[in-house]
């Protein structure tokens, strides 16, 4: 029983970096710019210009990262191996 309960918290983990890496802003950042040649110096600019849209795209990234299927997935698949352990 630990052992099913050890694997499927790896598994778990594992479930909720891939999510992070696909549907969050894992590959491309949360200060994402379109991929403009000023990328790094662009998010100080749009900052200053318009913090609003930026805290707004931040936002949606993070509401993205929890609307996933995969994440609830994951996060029972945590809840549950923690019930088995204590379990067994």
């Amino acid at each position: 029983m630990q052992t099913v309960s050890d694997y499927l918290f790896i598994a778990s983990l594992l479930a909720l970096i891939l999510n992070f890496l696909f549907v969050g802003g894992g590959g491309r950042g949360v200060t994402y710019n379109g991929g403009s040649a000023e990328a790094h110096y662009a998010t100080d600019l749009q900052m200053q210009q318009d913090p609003g849209k930026v805290f707004k795209r931040q936002d949606s990234v993070i509401k993205r990262y929890f609307k996933s299927k995969l994440f609830w997935i994951a996060a029972a698949g945590i809840v549950i191996s923690v019930i088995l352990s204590e379990m067994g």
